[in-house]
C-alpha cells in the first residue's frame, strides 16, 4: 500500500515527536507509505522511530526537528539486567513517552554501558521502561546499572532512528541538536540519525548540525545511501559503522567537525564515498579495521588538520584493497603539526592511489603529499601531482 499521512503544524496539535510517531505508526499499520511534515519546529522528547516501508519527508529547511535540553540524573538504586525499571534521584526531567539513556560502568569489566529506552510509566522515583536493561546478544552483566559504578539516566536519544527496519527514507528536513544544552551522545549507540541492523535506507536533502555526537551513525546496515546532505558543527560527521555493506555516501557537505568528517568504522566493505566536500574538520577521513574494497573518489578535502588516515591495525585486520582516486586535497595540516594528505602508515596491501591532486597554498603547512609506512605492500601509485609541498612522496618502505 502507499498511504500518506500529513502531520499538523506545530502549535496545532503537532508540536512534538508524539504527533510524528502517531503518523508513522498509522502509515506502517497500513502497509507503508509517506509521512509528510509541514514547516515548523517539532521539539523532540524522544526519538522519531521509523518503521519498515515508511518515508518521512519534510518541507525543506523550514521543517526542523529540534532536540530539547538534556538533563542527567544519578540512579539511587541498583538495576540488574532482568529488570524493566530504574530508580533515579529526581523524576522531574522525565516524562511518560519520553526517551531515556542509561549510562554506567560494567561492575565486572568496567566497560562503558549505554542503553536507550522509552519511559512507559513514572511512579514515585521509578521510571518504568519499555524493555529490560539488557540488550539482546550481549552478556547479561552488560545490563547491570549499579549506583557505585557511575549509573545515570539522562534525557538523551537519537533524533531519527531505525532498528531492524527495511526500505525507509528520510528527506527534506533539518535536525538541530541544540548542543550547547545537551551532553555527549556516543556514536556507537546513538546519533542525530542512527540506524542499527537495517537494510535499504535512503537519506537525502537533510541539514544536520549542532550535535554533541554523530550527525549520522549506522551499524550493521546494508545498502544505506546518504546524498545531498549537510553535516556541520558536530563531534563526528558520518560514522559508517561496523559490519555495514555497500554504503553510498555521495554529494554531501561535511564541515566544522571536531573529530572525523567521515569515519569508516569496523568491517565496512564495498562502500563508495564520492563527490563529497569535507572541510574545516579536525580529521577528514579515517579508515582501518577490516574496511576493505571501498572507493573514495571525486571528493574535495580542504583545511583539515589531517587528511585521509589509515589506522594502524595489525595486518590481518587492516584496511586492504581500497581505491582513492580523483580527489582534491588542499591545505592539510595545522600550525602545530605539518600535515599529510594521504597517510598510509599501516600494514596494508592492495590499495590504489590514482589521479588525485594535492595542493598546499600556505608554505610550511604540509609536510608531504603521500606517506607510505614501512609495512605497506603492493600499493599502486598513479598520477597524483603535488603543488606547494616540499615532499610529494614520503616512502618509508625498505
Amino acid at each position: 500500500m502507499n498511504t500518506t499521512a500529513a502531520v499538523p503544524q506545530p502549535g496545532k496539535g503537532g508540536s512534538s515527536d508524539v504527533a510524528i510517531q502517531q503518523a508513522i505508526e498509522y502509515v506502517a499499520a497500513r502497509g507503508g507509505g509517506t509521512v509528510m511534515l509541514p514547516p515548523g519546529v517539532f521539539r523532540l522528547n524522544n526519538s522519531v522511530r521509523l518503521r519498515s516501508g515508511v518515508r518521512l519527508i519534510g518541507s525543506g529547511e523550514e521543517t526542523v526537528l529540534a532536540k530539547e535540553p538534556s538533563v542527567v540524573v544519578p540512579l539511587v538504586a541498583d538495576s540488574d539486567w532482568y529488570e524493566t525499571r530504574v530508580t533515579v534521584a529526581d523524576t522531574a526531567p522525565f516524562r511518560v513517552g519520553g526517551g531515556v539513556m542509561l549510562r554506567g560502568k560494567c561492575p565486572h569489566t568496567n566497560a562503558d554501558l549505554v542503553e536507550i529506552h522509552s519511559i512507559l510509566a513514572i511512579e514515585g522515583n521509578t521510571l518504568w521502561l519499555d524493555n529490560r536493561t539488557h540488550n539482546a546478544g550481549y552478556p547479561t552483566h552488560m545490563g547491570n546499572f549499579w549506583v557505585d559504578h557511575e549509573a545515570t539516566a539522562s534525557t538523551l536519544f537519537s533524533y531519527v532512528t531505525g532498528n531492524w527496519v527495511t526500505d525507509v527514507e528520510v528527506g527534506h528536513l533539518r535536525l538541530d541538536g541544540n548542543q550547547q544544552h545537551n551532553t555527549y551522545l556516543h556514536g556507537n549507540y546513538a546519533g542525530a540519525l542512527y540506524f542499527q541492523d537495517c537494510r535499504r535506507v535512503r537519506l537525502h536533502h537533510l541539514h544536520v548540525g549542532q550535535v554533541d555526537g554523530d550527525g549520522l551513525s549506522f551499524q550493521v546496515v546494508d545498502d544505506l545511501t546518504v546524498e545531498d546532505c549537510v553535516f556541520e558543527d558536530s563531534v563526528q560527521g558520518i560514522h559508517a559503522g561496523s559490519g555495514s555493506r555497500r554504503p553510498v555516501i555521495r554529494g554531501n557537505t561535511i564541515r566544522r567537525i571536531r573529530s572525523y568528517g567521515l569515519a569508516w568504522c569496523w568491517g565496512v566493505i564495498h562502500g563508495v564515498a564520492e563527490n563529497n566536500t569535507i572541510e574545516d574538520c579536525v580529521s577528514a577521513i579515517s579508515i582501518g579495521h577490516r574496511d576493505t574494497d571501498n572507493i573514495m573518489r571525486g571528493n574535495t578535502i580542504r583545511r583539515c588538520e589531517t587528511g585521509l588516515v589509515y589506522r594502524d591495525d595489525p595486518t590481518h585486520q587492516a584496511a586492504h584493497d581500497n581505491v582513492i582516486e580523483g580527489n582534491l586535497f588542499e591545505d592539510i595540516g595545522s600550525p602545530s603539526a605539518a600535515g599529510c594528505a594521504i597517510d598510509m602508515d599501516a600494514p596494508v596491501h592492495g590499495n590504489i592511489v590514482r589521479q588525485n591532486r594535492i595542493v598546499c597554498t600556505r608554505p610550511g603547512l604540509m609536510a608531504c603529499g603521500i606517506r607510505l609506512g614501512a609495512q605497506v605492500e603492493s600499493v599502486v601509485l598513479e598520477g597524483s601531482p603535488c603543488e606547494g609541498i616540499p615532499v610529494a612522496l614520503d616512502d618509508r618502505r625498505p
